[in-house]
């Protein structure tokens, strides 16, 4: 047996089972998209604080693993866009990516800023969901390690009714699935943009056990709505950024709308 296969094993022994779909909403989950980011630095507690204050139900956040196996709230698979630092962040150990600034290139007022902790961001997100993306590549088996690692932080955190594990890694949430199946899942579509029938959007969630399904909002239709939720699935749609995109996707009954501004999603749906 293998240690990743242990760790699944140790997780499936903290999760249950539920058998009705919570995630179908008379009125949609407003998701803060990597924290409040139209607003403060991407991924850090600035982000999630301010997507907390201004009234937000979830947020989505992206977890990567340092070489030394911790997981951090980073989206790229390098520092380099939004740290002062360069290079994989998967070649980086815990402290040097600790001390890097992760708010200066947003604004002066965020210089300081440090890349959270996974843990860090479950410490701040009392009563709130989170939507955690598994990061990494398909490939080497990363993004399945890290798929596991959020399901097995959800689960030891007795998080099972509030957060989300998601990948673009559909093998990767099938393997959560089969070992944890309490963990919801939210695959996101494949391919994320182009003509998808609704038959096969629905197919996709149903093939691993997903109770979302995550769509971006340009290719959604009614059809595909509504395939979806005859099949008991949500539909989240994502980046709604705009004020006509979310009053778009609103109308089509999604279930979730993920957007950069907490406060135009708010102001949207009062």
């Amino acid at each position: 047996m293998t240690s990743y296969d242990y760790d699944l094993r140790r997780a499936s022994r903290r999760c249950g089972s539920h058998a009705v779909n919570r995630w179908l909403r008379a009125r949609p989950l407003l998701i803060a998209h990597r924290g409040h980011s139209a607003g403060a630095p991407e991924q850090t507690l600035a982000a999630y604080r301010q997507a907390i204050e201004l009234g937000a139900d979830m947020i989505e956040a992206d977890v990567h693993l340092t070489r030394d196996g911790v997981a951090v709230m980073l989206h790229d698979d390098t520092l380099d866009r939004t740290t002062s630092g360069h290079g994989l962040v998967a070649d980086s150990d815990v402290a040097e990516i600790s001390r890097l600034d992760a708010g200066s290139w947003f604004g002066a007022e965020f210089a300081g800023e440090r890349v959270p902790l996974l843990a860090d961001l479950l410490d701040l997100a009392d009563g709130i969901g989170l939507c955690l993306e598994a990061k990494g590549t398909s490939a080497d088996g990363t993004m399945a390690h890290v798929s596991l690692v959020i399901a097995d932080a959800i689960a030891r955190r007795g998080r099972i009714d509030s957060d989300v594990a998601a990948s673009f890694d559909h093998d990767a949430l099938r393997r959560v699935r089969t070992r944890c199946p309490a963990v919801a899942v939210a695959p996101d579509r494949l391919p994320e943009r182009g003509f998808l029938a609704p038959e096969a959007l629905v197919a996709q969630a149903e093939a691993i056990g997903a109770e979302i399904i995550q769509v971006h909002h340009e290719e959604l239709d009614e059809a595909g709505v509504a395939a979806c939720h005859a099949a008991g699935i949500a539909v989240w749609a994502w980046p709604v950024n705009q004020p006509a995109e979310i009053a778009r996707a609103a109308r089509l009954r999604v279930d979730g709308l993920m957007g950069d501004d907490v406060a135009a999603l708010v102001m949207a749906m009062a």
